[in-house]
Order: structure tokens, then C-alpha cells, then sequence
């Protein structure tokens, strides 16, 4: 299979602090990260951002991306894409209603101007009671897609989000082919309805090379579950181990 970046959305560590995320990825040995909002944002002190981003720089750490950005309305669309560019992130992973073109509008624009993909994101019942108000099927992930023939617009495949829905990834994988821009592996088991990639119902294996088939070879595998922080370096460990003996079969 070929050789794909692998990171970790920072989520992987719950609410520690930015400055013990950065520490911890290098005893997981990775240094590929999706930014979760909740450790550095827009909405952050502007010293804290500048003192933040020159500590990613400094550990050499790549921001791959950044999100997911939950959005209402467009306006509150900007401040988003505009951070992601001050953190050089190739990609802004998004949550927003489906039928809400004024959104998906308004991120087009923005994808042109600060020339940063927008990667739509999966949920499902784990996180939303009112899956309506959130993309929970392939259907509604190609329907957008579809809809608007855009070179910046693309999903963001979470695995484990759409193995909760009875959607199966392999599925969406050959679908969705180049409009995917990044994937969260995640998988769902008996002992965690989140758990690492590789632990319970999802195929890692076949997964991957559906991947080489029909995706762009720069797409990154994004470690992203949500288990016990405190446990993040081990869990983290056992997810990347999974991922690269499923990448060597």
C-alpha cells in the first residue's frame, strides 16, 4: 500500500493544554496534527494565539488542519479560515446543516481567497440527537458535493461516525474517490462506541487500500476518537501501530 501521512486530531487528548499536546506527540511519535478549536482558536487571546503559534512552529509540528468548525451562519465562517491560514493548515474540516447553501457559499469564497480546502464532516447519533442538522449519511455528503463542482470542496471521511449510521467506509471511500480531502480514522466497538482505528468493526485493511484505489495519495490518515485522555499516548501508540501493519499487509 502506498506510504500516507499519518496524524492525530488533538481531540485525542481532551482538555489538556496545547503545551502538553505538543509534548505528548513526541512520545507518540507523531508530528502530524488536525487542531481541535478547543486548544487554540480564533476566539483565543491574541497573545496566547501568537505565543501558540510560535510554539507549533518551534516544535516543528505540522498542522495539517484545523476544526471541526461547527457554523450556523456564514459570517462566522471568516475568522475560522482566516486562523487556519496564520497556522498554515491545508484544510478546515466543517459541521453545518446540509441544505444551507448560504453556507456552503459563503466557504467557497473563503477556500478561494485563503487557497484552504473545506472538508466536509460526517456525524452521527454520538454526538447530535438531531442528525438532520448535521451530515449523518453518504447521501447528504454526495448530495453537497455533487451540487457544488468546486476544487476546494471536499469530505472528510470519519470512519467510526458512519459505522454508527450502518454506513459501511469502504463504501463511501469508492463514492466519494478524489473529493476526499482527509479521513478520521476511527473505529466503533463492544467495548467503546468510540474506539482506536483497528479495535472493533472497522476493516483498516481493506480501508486503506480502497484509499490507494481512489484517493488522492495525499490525503492523511487523522487519528480521531474520543476515549480517556488520560490514557492518549498509549491509545495513540496502539492506533498509529494498527494503522501501519494494516498499511503493510
Amino acid at each position: 500500500m502506498a506510504s500516507r501521512t499519518i496524524g492525530v486530531q488533538s481531540v485525542v487528548f481532551g482538555d489538556r493544554s496545547l503545551s502538553t499536546v505538543l509534548e505528548e506527540l513526541g512520545e507518540a511519535d507523531v508530528d502530524v496534527l488536525e487542531l481541535w478549536g478547543e486548544h487554540l482558536s480564533p476566539h483565543d487571546h491574541a497573545a496566547t494565539v501568537a505565543a501558540s503559534v510560535a510554539a507549533l512552529k518551534a516544535t516543528m509540528i505540522d498542522v495539517r488542519g484545523y476544526g471541526v468548525v461547527d457554523i450556523e451562519e456564514p459570517e462566522e465562517a471568516r475568522d475560522h479560515f482566516a486562523f487556519a491560514d496564520r497556522i498554515d493548515a491545508e484544510y478546515v474540516t466543517v459541521n453545518y446543516p446540509p441544505m444551507r447553501d448560504d453556507v456552503t457559499a459563503e466557504l467557497l469564497g473563503l477556500a478561494d481567497e485563503f487557497e484552504i480546502d473545506v472538508a466536509i464532516h460526517n456525524y452521527s447519533s454520538v454526538h447530535h440527537d438531531d442528525t438532520s442538522q448535521v451530515f449523518s449519511s453518504l447521501a447528504e455528503v454526495q448530495d453537497a458535493l455533487e451540487r457544488n463542482q468546486h476544487q476546494r470542496l471536499g469530505a472528510c471521511v470519519d470512519t467510526g461516525h458512519f459505522l454508527v449510521e450502518d454506513v459501511d467506509p469502504a463504501e463511501v471511500i469508492e463514492r466519494l474517490g478524489d473529493r476526499i480531502v482527509t479521513v478520521h480514522l476511527k473505529d466503533t466497538s463492544a467495548t467503546a462506541i468510540e474506539d482506536v482505528p483497528g479495535a472493533g468493526e472497522l476493516e483498516l485493511a481493506a480501508v486503506l487500500g480502497l484509499l490507494d484505489e481512489h484517493a488522492d495519495p495525499d490525503v492523511p490518515l487523522i487519528v480521531e476518537y474520543e476515549l480517556d485522555p488520560e490514557e492518549a499516548v498509549a491509545d495513540l501508540q496502539a492506533a498509529v501501530a494498527n494503522v501501519r501493519e494494516a498499511a503493510s499487509q
